[in-house]
């Protein structure tokens, strides 16, 4: 007798823990909709004064964006600073993390006049950019001002010579670029460059083409397949006519470096 009252008790309270259970919603799926994951691509826009003094503290600033929404959860973000005509000398400074609605800063004091790089590498929900922008430290005169833009103007607007219009690569380094000096609205064109260190293939490294077309603020960072060894392509399509500028970045564990060069679309 007691063997069957001891079953019904066991029988009651599976029943009372099944009932209970039933009246609690299922939230153990952890699924997330679709319409909540964000898509959009990594930007990075650098907030940098265009001059500086010599001997000054100058924030650099970088806003990392995801379409609209501004990443405060990046996992890295370093600034790169160094004198044009001498990566290889380079400074790296770490950014503090989180990012205040998307905002990582770091100051630095130049120590020399001239035109110095900034850049960026910043490492976030899976994608990685690094644009780049210039900032001149000292005083210029006024003679030297006006020789500065009219070989600016001579880079943009000469496409007789070399397509290559600015960068300094690592004296090991070595880049073929094998894409046309013109294209066509509408075309496929394929971005193509063939980098060698120390005059063997360069391989396995992290190679992006940044495109903009002159004057437009809005940077297209596509990033290369290394379809051969040494060789990094791209297909991009060219939507409006214009004299374009194609910057690209080469990086690996010990490489930060970056040369520009134009494509006249017609």
């Amino acid at each position: 007798m007691k063997r069957v009252m001891t079953s019904l008790v066991v029988i009651g309270l599976a029943s009372l823990i099944t009932a209970c259970g039933q009246g609690e919603p299922d939230n153990s799926s952890g699924a997330v909709n679709v319409n909540d994951v964000n898509l959009e691509p990594l930007e990075a826009e650098i907030n940098i004064p265009e001059t500086a003094e010599l001997g000054e503290e100058v924030v650099l600033q970088a806003l990392v964006l995801q379409g609209d929404e501004k990443v405060d959860d990046a996992s890295e973000v370093i600034f790169e600073v160094w004198l044009d005509g001498e990566k290889a000398d380079s400074d790296m400074i770490e950014a503090g993390l989180p990012g205040e609605e998307g905002i990582y800063e770091v100051t630095y004091e130049f120590s020399q006049n001239g035109v110095y790089m900034v850049q960026p590498h910043v490492t976030a929900r899976g994608s990685h950019v690094m644009p780049v922008e210039e900032i001149t430290v000292g005083h210029t005169t006024e003679e030297n001002e006006e020789e500065n833009n009219a070989a600016e103007n001579n880079d943009h607007h000469d496409h007789e010579g070399d397509s290559h219009e600015q960068g300094h690569l690592h004296e090991n380094m070595t880049l073929d670029w094998r894409a046309g000096e013109e294209a066509e609205v509408g075309d496929e064109v394929t971005l193509t460059a063939y980098v060698e260190w120390e005059e063997e293939a360069w391989s396995d490294g992290e190679v992006q083409y940044e495109i903009w077309k002159h004057g437009d603020e809005r940077h297209e960072w596509i990033p290369a397949e290394e379809v051969e060894t040494g060789l990094y392509e791209a297909i991009h399509v060219f939507e409006d006519e214009g004299e374009y500028h194609v910057m690209v970045h080469l990086e690996d564990d010990s490489v930060h470096e970056h040369v520009q060069y134009l494509i006249q679309v017609n």
